[in-house]
């Protein structure tokens, strides 16, 4: 079980789209994020490893990289029977374990196992319209000691923001005036659950929303869409030129002009997202070594004081709060938004670098200097660095035509995904 006669219960919430520099705006309104960070674990540079969903969420349940669990994609692959999630490894440590998701976490990609209850609901069932009463109800009367794994979907598009909360004290755009009103919603989740409850507030991946609503950026996207995914046209000068054009003119938080969403790149807008702890046994600090969303599963189980690791080898190493050497990030872009399998990203980041590679497109890697160039916007060249960078990105494991394709779409259609 635990070095405790009385093991620490887990409430891990997750939010959807969430990025981790809306989090530390002074343009929205969030109190209760504010102080969790102060009074715990704060990490401000950790990365996603990929900016889509559901392998998303296969790294952080599993601490290991898609080509090791087997989720590739929204669609690409279920969770590998060689590795055990969360849910599996505090099930043998004796705990209860619960899931409440959402959006494509269908039980088909795997991510169920392990887990005593795995909850599924429609995305419009959110703590903003209607849901959550059930959701209070079932964290208050959880069996213990548990570890409840909560999905939230607030923040995504399209953007519901509850009418209190609409107007520009709370953000200069829906999805930061929605992180307001969210912010509210989880300080009363917390509450629900006992005192002896180590909590972990993060995201999966982050967001583009600053231009989202321009109708020339829109049409601008649709045409560099067309032709560069599906003609293989690669325009990536053109548009670099365009984003440093309208560089710093967004009204809320900064990201490149004509990108939108997640799924399509790697930049830190998509990449960066919020992991903060807090709870018993939990030794507060802030930590702005770089570290990656591999880390979160072995730091949630040394939190916990929890014995039982993964059979399997982990890709992320525990994080405390004297932690400080740079880890390298593995970075993947592989959403439904980039139209086709072929334009796919692998990227690391490293030593102060980015390298970001399209395999199966005939295009030239990219490489950014992040300490002169934080926000991307102009490549550099540097053969010695790119080789180094090159040697850091794993194996890329079976071809993708071998990897089983979900029967989904449908509901990935209702989500706009498709």
């Amino acid at each position: 079980m635990t070095a405790s006669d009385t093991p620490t219960n887990l409430l891990v919430l997750c939010v959807d789209c969430l990025r981790d520099d809306a989090v530390r705006s002074d343009r929205t309104d969030t109190p209760f994020l504010d102080s969790l960070r102060a009074g715990g674990l704060d990490c401000s540079n950790v990365y996603s490893s990929t900016t889509t969903t559901t392998p998303a969420m296969a790294s952080l349940l599993t601490g290991t990289y898609n080509e090791r669990n087997g989720v590739m994609s929204l669609r690409r692959g279920t969770l590998s029977d060689d590795v055990d999630p969360l849910g599996t490894v505090l099930g043998d440590a004796g705990y209860h374990t619960e899931a409440r998701v959402t959006g494509p976490l269908l039980p088909e990609t795997g991510l169920d196992r392990g887990f005593d209850v795995y909850e599924h609901r429609a995305e419009d069932a959110d703590l903003f319209r209607g849901w959550k009463p059930e959701i209070l109800d079932r964290l208050d009367a959880m069996p213990e000691p548990f570890g409840a794994f909560v999905h939230l979907w607030e923040l995504h598009e399209d953007v519901h923001v509850p009418a209190e909360f609409d107007s520009p004290e709370y953000g200069a755009t829906p999805y930061g005036r929605a992180l307001s009103a969210l912010d509210r919603d989880l300080a009363d989740l917390v509450d629900a659950v006992p005192d002896d409850t180590v909590v972990a507030f993060l995201g999966d991946h982050g967001e583009s929303v600053t231009f989202r609503n321009s109708p020339l950026r829109l049409v601008l996207k649709s045409l560099r869409d067309a032709a560069q995914y599906y003609g293989g046209v690669d325009l990536r000068a053109p548009v670099a030129a365009l984003n440093r054009r309208w560089d710093g003119r967004g009204p809320d938080v900064d990201d490149h002009y004509l990108e939108n969403g997640h799924g399509e790149n790697v930049y830190d807008f998509t990449t960066n997202v919020p992991f903060v702890l807090s709870g018993p046994g939990v030794e507060s600090g802030s930590v702005d070594a770089q570290l990656r969303q591999v880390d979160v599963l072995p730091t949630l189980l040394d939190a916990l004081g929890v014995d039982e690791r993964p059979a399997n080898d982990v890709d992320g190493e525990p994080v405390t709060a004297a932690t400080s050497d740079d880890r390298p990030a593995y970075l993947r872009a592989c959403g439904a938004s980039l139209h086709r399998e072929r334009n796919w990203a692998r990227a690391v980041r490293a030593d102060g670098y980015k390298y970001v590679t399209y395999p199966d497109r005939d295009w030239d890697a990219e490489l950014y200097d992040l300490e002169s160039d934080p926000r991307e916007l102009r490549r550099i060249e540097d053969s010695e660095v790119e080789a180094r960078m090159e040697r850091l990105l794993p194996e890329r494991g079976q071809p993708l035509e071998q990897v089983e394709e979900l029967d989904i779409d449908d509901h990935l259609e209702d989500l706009g995904y498709l």
